[in-house]
């Protein structure tokens, strides 16, 4: 059992009465009967000394008158003694009080074991009187009346006495000390248990050293803790590198608002901010000069927004901004823009200069979402549509968006799985000499066959999964089966040019190079059969990398193909620089064969291609008009649905063996 600190003081109390009333008790009952010892006792030896006086002197018995002085003086001094008398058997021969001339016979005395019984069992004291009268023997019975009336007077007094001395001052005494222990102990360690338990209310300065010791020292540890329950509260609410609101405090902020939101029918704006580019300045001029340009973002934040607007980081250059009480759209979009206009001022960091601009994502409340998880996520869709559009913008959040972004999930959902069952196909389109017509290769094309919603174009999928990475699984998916199938097709004694696209995130990861020459050298697959087909993009930036790996395939016999020429970032620069052995003229170009300004690009092309020794395909060919013209200009190649369209290999098989028979 536990015990309150109260209730131990009670307890202890009442243990210390309880002892001292069984001391008291036993005390005072032997005091009385030490006092009924002492008076009995007393009464008892009067009784006999005056009985053997008077059998001393006594010759008959009318002489007892004579002893009435005596007797009577002998009562008249003894407080305890009522009367004494003298009878004659049952005859009175003299009495000390007129009112009392018989007694009440005692008791039978054979139980009684202590005085004070005796006192208050028996009435009277006798003993007999000796004397001979003519030689006989004679036998008075004298008689102490005991006066109970004055012994019980004496008894309740002395008891009076003897509880107030003994008794009550003892409890009084307790009492003190039970005022005094509560005083300066009890209340002192409940206050010091409350303070434990509340830590609220700080108790005065004790009296008691070691107790004032133990409440400084609770007090000392309480403040600390209390300031570092402070601190780490708004560690747990706080961004540690700008000082702005984190997404801890950012949720407790929209628990608060949105209830008084929906409440009062009012909206406000949910704004999530990112920086463009920031990755580049932290790539570029090191992690220190990223994090101080996030500090001056957030303090320009600050100073821009209102006072009943809030501001959070929740990410490395995100933010989010809630703003509240605009009257119009218009006023909304004007905070926006002042937004932007400030961060896309110069920025001069460690001697630095710096140049960001912010892409910003609107939703609304209520019509957005309800609460912070689909607030966020509208607003983050929202951002990536304005970033979509060129960034250094604001969007706003509409159904429209979340459906087309909803069915971009999906889509990367699915077309994960689409490789996991088998879903993807590879179709071939020919490649056809312009001089002879004869099949000199084929173009991999990717195809996604749907068992539900069958046939997905390349141009659903493809973008996305550049964006998302998946283009690095898929496009190894694509090198493997391709050259599965020339081997498979050479084994049947249809050796033509594979020509296989390479994504620019394929091509750009470490040791590409090495990891397809070591495929094609394992299946024994001469490397003047497999050509890559790139895009203008991976050049763009001419950097030593880009360089080494396109001369490191050259080197080991694999041919370069660029294709779409034309509609990129075309360059002289890197035509003269890499090792690019086809240009492929896009088939917007072809389709402008029919005018002379189309025909005056084409032109261009080739002759700048030849002039590099480089072979030229066409691309989109689908008239025999675009063909004859092709061969008038000695264009190398070309490919189109006018020889044939892309098909499945199975296909391809049959149609070149029907060529070749014809």
């Amino acid at each position: 059992m536990i015990f309150t600190i109260q209730r131990f003081v009670l307890t202890l109390i009442l243990v210390v009465i309880f002892i001292l009333s069984s001391i008291f008790i036993y005390y005072f009952k032997n005091q009385v009967e030490n006092t009924s010892k002492v008076i009995f006792t007393t009464m008892e030896n009067e009784v006999k000394e005056k009985a053997y006086t008077i059998s001393k002197t006594i010759e008959k018995k009318d002489d007892i008158l004579l002893y009435m002085a005596l007797l009577g003086n002998v009562a008249a001094n003894s407080q305890f003694v009522k009367a004494i008398l003298v009878f004659d058997d049952n005859e009175l021969l003299l009495t000390t009080d007129p009112k009392v001339v018989s007694i009440e016979r005692n008791s039978s005395l054979t139980n009684i074991k202590t005085y004070s019984e005796k006192l208050s069992e028996i009435s009277y004291i006798q003993e007999d009187i000796n004397y001979y009268e003519q030689n006989r023997l004679k036998k008075l019975d004298l008689v102490f009346l005991i006066d109970k009336e004055y012994i019980n007077t004496y008894f309740v007094k002395n008891r009076y006495e003897f509880f107030v001395y003994f008794g009550i001052l003892p409890i009084f005494l307790v009492l003190i000390m039970y005022y005094i222990f509560r005083k300066y102990i009890t209340i002192p360690l409940e206050k010091l248990r409350q303070l434990a338990y509340y830590n609220t209310k700080i108790p005065k300065a004790f009296k008691i050293k070691e107790l004032e010791s133990i409440r400084h020292s609770m007090v000392d540890s309480f403040s600390r803790l209390e300031n570092e329950k402070k601190e780490f509260f708004l560690m747990a609410r706080t961004d540690s590198l700008s000082g702005l609101a984190n997404r801890n405090s950012l949720q407790e902020f929209l628990d608060r608002l949105i209830p008084t939101a929906k409440r009062k029918k009012v909206e406000f704006a949910f704004l999530f901010l990112d920086l463009d580019h920031f990755k580049t300045i932290n790539d570029s001029l090191g992690h220190n000069i990223g994090d101080e340009l996030l500090q001056k973002i957030s303090t320009i934040l600050k100073q821009v927004l209102r006072p009943n607007d809030f501001i959070a980081r929740v990410g490395g250059d995100e933010f989010v901004l809630i703003i509240q009480d605009y009257k119009t759209t218009v006023e909304l979009t004007n905070i926006i823009k002042r937004i932007q206009k400030q961060l896309a001022k110069p920025w001069v960091i460690q001697t630095h200069p710096v140049e960001t601009t912010c892409s910003v994502g609107i939703a609304i409340f209520p019509q957005d979402g309800e609460d912070h998880v689909s607030l966020m996520k509208s607003a983050d869709i929202a951002m990536y549509e304005a970033k979509k559009h060129g960034r250094n913008r604001y969007h706003f959040f509409t159904k429209d968006l979340n459906e087309a972004i909803l069915k971009v999930i999906n889509l990367n959902k699915e077309m994960r799985t689409a490789l996991k069952n088998g879903d993807y196909k590879l179709f071939y389109q020919p490649k056809v000499c312009l001089k002879d017509s004869k099949i000199i290769g084929v173009e991999a094309l990717i195809r996604w066959i749907d068992k539900e919603k069958g046939f997905i174009p390349p141009s659903d999928f493809i973008p996305l999964a550049e964006e998302n990475d998946f283009i690095l699984e898929l496009g190894d998916w694509i090198v493997e089966e391709a050259l599965n199938q020339y081997l498979d097709w050479k084994s049947k004694g249809i050796d033509i040019v594979m020509s296989i696209n390479i994504s620019a995130k394929q091509f750009l990861q470490n040791n590409f190079a090495k990891n397809l020459i070591d495929k094609i050298n394992s299946k024994k697959i001469e490397p003047n059969r497999i050509i890559l087909e790139l895009t203008e993009y991976i050049l763009i930036d001419q950097n030593n990398s880009v360089y080494a790996t396109l001369r490191k395939l050259n080197k080991f016999g694999i041919s370069i193909s660029l294709d779409d020429f034309g509609t990129g970032y075309s360059s002289l620069s890197y035509l003269k620089k890499y090792p690019i052995d086809y240009l492929k003229i896009d088939k917007s170009f072809i389709d402008d064969s029919f005018n002379e300004q189309g025909k005056v690009f084409i032109e261009t092309i080739v002759k700048m291609g030849q002039a590099l020794h480089m072979k030229i395909v066409a691309e989109g060919v689908e008239q025999q008009e675009q063909v004859e013209y092709l061969k008038s200009i000695d264009c190398n190649l070309y490919q189109g649905y006018y020889f044939s369209k892309p098909i499945k290999a199975k296909e391809f098989e049959e149609f070149y063996k029907s060529l070749e028979k014809n």
